[in-house]
């Protein structure tokens, strides 16, 4: 059966596209968005304020509430702070003008250290190749799945890709071709371990990209 692709090529300049932990770009790499302990900021790469520098919008409460900015964001034009003049000096008739000073955009905090940044530098690029081609894979929850793969005795990302294939098989199978992929699965999982001496046994078993491999079971 030919294999679906699980993530379409993103057509929306506003759609968010995740970088890290805490850090977002839409597709046309125009805004940036990012997570500090105030909430959530919009950098705008292609606007500046009054000192030159990319505008920032925010801090929003939810990312979903950045998204819904975004276009506005994208339409909206940039105006300077209007200057005004001082008072005219009675001693000397002389008048001067003061510009008012504008208020900066605050710079958003740098991202909060992930789980994946206190990683040697080695694990930290594994896991994030990892994560990535899971992502790739229509995994929403990639990088918590890594997460709880390593921490845990059972292999969870290998795991979700078995259930996730059956899925998409059984989503196009009849009831009648589900029982038997049921009962196929049974066996396959199931009666390795329960067969008598002498009688050989079989398990499914969890094979690492690198050797050796980690031999963990997959149990469904």
């Amino acid at each position: 059966m030919p294999r679906k692709s699980a993530t379409p090529a993103a057509t929306d300049p506003d759609a968010l596209q995740r970088q890290e932990a805490g850090t977002y770009r839409t597709a046309d790499e125009r805004f940036e968005v990012r997570q500090a302990d105030q909430g959530w900021f919009l950098v705008d790469s292609q606007q500046t304020d009054d000192f030159g520098q990319a505008l920032v919008r925010g801090p929003f409460a939810t990312l979903k509430a950045v998204r819904e900015a975004i276009p506005e964001a994208r339409s909206a034009k940039v105006v300077s702070l209007p200057r005004r003049a001082a008072a005219t000096s009675g001693a000397k008739g002389r008048a001067t003008k003061q510009a008012d000073t504008p208020k900066r955009a605050p710079e958003p905090p740098p991202a909060p250290e992930s789980w994946i940044d206190k990683l040697p530098s080695d694990e930290r690029a594994k896991v994030r190749r990892l994560v990535r081609a899971l992502e790739a894979e229509g995994v929403t929850d990639a990088e918590k799945l890594v997460r709880r793969d390593r921490d845990g005795l059972m292999p969870a990302v290998a795991t979700r890709l078995i259930e996730a294939r059956l899925a998409a098989v059984l989503a196009e199978a009849s009831p009648k071709e589900r029982e038997l992929v049921a009962r196929a699965v049974a066996v396959i999982m199931g009666d390795g371990h329960r067969l008598p001496a002498p009688l050989p046994g079989w398990s499914v078993v969890e094979i690492g990209p690198d050797p050796p491999p980690p031999n963990r079971r997959i149990s469904l």
